[in-house]
């Protein structure tokens, strides 16, 4: 096995990569503090100091066991251990050495390591619990310190030399455990970075892909009726091509735009109203007034909205229009703070009661089945025209780019 190999012990595959990250950094520090715990105690041993040759030996005993938690058990386990066992000796290594050795300073990089646990609520029980204990453990070495100064006695001349070795051990362990979380956390952004940006090149051409399909359906749909003599068959594809093309059109709209997230229904409305004029009616005959606020919708809720715009406006221009009048068509979509307000009216004799109650259409059906996947209340009336109201929850967006 390569040695590389060994950062890996304990890494299952059900993981998630802070998981992974952890069990990694765990096994890291732990051969890093045997590392430095060797070195430690061969400067002891050349000045003299061979006391703390047994509780040295421990320590570097119980280390591998961080190891083989991890491989046994999970980093939990190993978390505990480590800074269980390591706050025991690095008590007993102040209280041997006494407080002018200044053996104390090597709390710091033990709290410096436990910045590992923050940013995951799995971990933060953790790290209070493991603070507590570091607190508990400083606050006793003190009092230790303060009641019996030093237990094994030090040559004056070498105090110098062990003051020189506890400061470079301590604040060189601070130093690169911090490098090592840093470059850790550098890594770990910049692997996110690359998936996100894999699938944000991979939604942008599904978006893209769907966009295309959809026009071709469209087109399909045009040909079929632009082929056919019958009118009736003529008028069912113009209401299938329109309701496509509603959805082709959110499709569209995010593909061109920065963010997936939202999207812009002020202009969805725009190129959606000048589209089914486009086909299916004549402007001199028709006056169709927006009144809509700069909101963005979220993907999800677009759909729906706009095939519910497409239905009530193709409904408005078979069912409102009046011989010599013109049919004046107002859409309005408004910001209400916690919801948003699409409201639909025109000035044609309204809707029987009968048919909202007894008698739905597959178009009303339609309505009201979009509506409850809005979670939105939806209200029909008449009112010099048939009004359309429909209320629903607003979505909190996040930008995100996807190229």
């Amino acid at each position: 096995m390569k040695f590389s190999q060994v950062f890996n012990i304990g890494i299952r595959s059900p993981y998630q990569n802070w998981e992974r990250n952890l069990t990694r950094k765990l096994n890291a520090i732990a051969l890093f503090s045997i590392a430095n715990l060797i070195f430690g105690l061969f400067v002891l041993n050349l000045l003299g100091i061979k006391e703390l040759n047994l509780i040295a030996g421990f320590a570097i005993l119980s280390l591998p066991v961080v190891l083989i938690l991890n491989h046994f058990k999970n980093y939990i386990w190993a978390v505990y251990w480590y800074y269980c066992t390591d706050f025991v000796f690095i008590s007993l290594f102040c209280l041997k050495l006494g407080f002018d050795s200044y053996a104390i300073l090597y709390f710091f990089p033990m709290i410096v390591s436990m910045m590992q646990l923050l940013g995951r609520k799995a971990t933060l029980s953790h790290m209070i619990i493991l603070s507590v204990l570091c607190l508990l453990s400083v606050s006793g070495t003190s009092i230790g310190l303060l009641m019996n100064d030093c237990v094994i006695h030090i040559d004056a001349s070498i105090k110098p030399e062990l003051i020189l070795l506890n400061i470079f051990l301590s604040f060189f362990s601070t130093i690169t455990l911090t490098i090592l979380l840093i470059m850790d956390y550098l890594r770990e952004e910049k692997k996110n970075t690359d998936a996100l940006k894999e699938k944000e090149i991979l939604l942008a051409e599904v978006f893209h892909r769907v966009k295309n399909n959809l026009n071709i359906v469209t087109s399909l749909l045009n040909l079929k009726k632009n082929a056919s003599t019958s009118i009736e068959v003529i008028e069912a594809l113009e209401v299938c091509r329109n309701r496509v093309f509603s959805m082709a059109l959110v499709h569209q709209n995010v593909f061109n735009k920065p963010t997936i997230i939202g999207v812009n229904f002020k202009n969805y409305i725009e190129n959606l109203v000048k589209e089914i004029g486009n086909s299916i009616f004549d402007e001199d005959e028709t006056l169709i007034t927006l009144d809509s606020e700069n909101i963005d919708l979220e993907l999800s809720n677009a759909i729906p909205c706009g095939l519910i715009l497409n239905e009530l406006i193709t409904n408005s221009f078979k069912y409102a229009k009046q011989p010599n009048q013109l049919l004046k068509i107002y859409v309005s979509l408004k910001d209400l703070g916690d919801t948003i307000l699409l409201e639909v009216r025109d000035n044609g004799p309204g809707i029987p009661e009968e048919i909202l109650v007894n008698l739905p259409t597959l178009g009303i059906e339609l309505i009201r089945s979009l509506s409850d996947q809005l979670n939105g209340s939806h209200t029909f009336s008449n009112d010099n025209g048939l009004v359309f109201r429909l209320n629903f929850k607003k979505e909190n967006l996040s930008s995100q780019s996807i190229f």
